[in-house]
């Protein structure tokens, strides 16, 4: 697929002046002041770009892919988000989170969630863990979580003191660095 676009106003972030846009196979493959030939064997979707704007995608760093709430029972559920859900507020990358609700919803389906949401075109990435203790994983241990799984790239929303976590004490926390490899920073004189 070749789209070209041009007099568009760009933003990298910053503004960089109306520019013509080529994008190949769902990429930006040049970004320009000049129009380029596009006379080529192939064909070509141009767009007059003049009314619109161009920006980076936006990242959300904490979106619960996998739907929310829950701890209210049953009917507090959220449904999963969809794709146009995302990209209607210029969001191009999500970091998944499981939240609240890790009995019904699962480590397993956030990150199959993730998986086709990067199939219908957005970037994913996910958090392993849960608010809860002990804390929901796909492997079993975040260490093997955070270095084996494509998607992991840290550990998302484990509740200290929100009264909807599990209040974990301190031997807990300590047990928790033990077993899953983890560097837990304590507060107000705690050691390790």
């Amino acid at each position: 697929m070749v789209v070209f676009i041009k007099n568009i106003e760009v933003y990298s972030p910053e503004y960089i002046g109306k520019k013509c846009i080529l994008i190949l196979n769902d990429k930006i493959a040049y970004i320009g002041d000049d129009t380029i030939d596009i006379n080529l064997p192939l064909n070509v979707r141009v767009i007059d770009g003049s009314k619109y704007y161009a920006f980076p995608g936006f990242i959300d760093g904490h979106v619960h892919i996998t739907g929310g709430g829950g701890e209210g029972g049953f009917a507090t559920r959220t449904p999963e988000i969809v794709l146009s859900d995302i990209i209607k507020g210029g969001i191009t990358t999500v970091v998944g989170c499981l939240g609240t609700d890790g009995v019904t919803r699962s480590m397993e389906n956030l990150y199959a969630k993730a998986k086709g949401l990067e199939e219908e075109g957005v970037s994913t990435f996910i958090y392993t863990g849960s608010y809860r203790v002990p804390i929901a994983t796909l492997t079993g241990s975040i260490m093997k979580d955070i270095m084996i799984i494509d998607k992991v790239i840290g550990v998302g929303e484990i509740a200290l003191s929100d009264h909807r976590s599990s209040q974990p004490n301190i031997e807990e926390l300590k047990g928790l660095q033990q077993m899953q490899g983890l560097e837990v920073f304590y507060q107000k004189g705690w050691s390790a």
